[in-house]
């Protein structure tokens, strides 16, 4: 796995990584995203079609998605005090409709975020503003972030869909 780190402002870290999903299960997943439809009817930052913002209590097709996800952020994001490990909060899904977008936010009080392109134009970025940093995004890119860092996506211009699953993990004392 190549994990690529940028060191905005120390000790803020951005690490992106491909997580190599396989198509077949990707595309299994996106089915069922786009089934699952729109929960949040646009009444959070993010305005797109959003799943609820606990996933797996209304699919487990995204289970192996989400339990390799947590497994890759243990890895290449660990907390830094060995007493404590991760506990995934929540995680979400997010198509992005031409001219859908996503207001500037963070994820207080949590400590670290994700978002994994399942689909992604490559075009419409994540942008974290206060560091004046971007990512253009591809398939089965991973993006692990902390939590406090304020990002938005600009309005999606491309006719083909930017499909993601986003959440959010805790520190658990062990």
């Amino acid at each position: 796995m190549n994990i690529h780190e940028h060191h905005l402002k120390s000790p803020t870290q951005i690490i992106t990584t491909q997580l190599g999903i396989p198509q077949e299960y990707k595309q299994h997943c996106i089915k069922e995203i786009y089934s699952l439809g729109d929960s949040m009817n646009q009444q959070t930052n993010v305005k797109a079609i959003m799943s609820s913002y606990k996933i797996w209590e209304e699919t487990n097709i995204l289970n192996q998605l989400i339990n390799n996800i947590k497994i890759t952020i243990d890895e290449c994001y660990p907390p830094k005090n060995k007493k404590f490990k991760y506990n995934l909060v929540d995680a979400w899904s997010a198509i992005y409709k031409k001219s859908h977008y996503t207001i500037p936010h963070n994820h207080l009080p949590f400590q670290v975020s994700f978002v994994y392109y399942l689909q992604s134009s490559g075009y419409t970025p994540l942008v974290f503003d206060e560091c004046n940093f971007q990512i253009n995004p591809t398939d089965d890119m991973l993006i692990v972030f902390p939590s406090n860092l304020i990002h938005s996506v600009p309005e999606h211009t491309e006719e083909n869909d930017r499909i993601c699953l986003a959440g959010n993990l805790s520190w658990t004392f062990f």
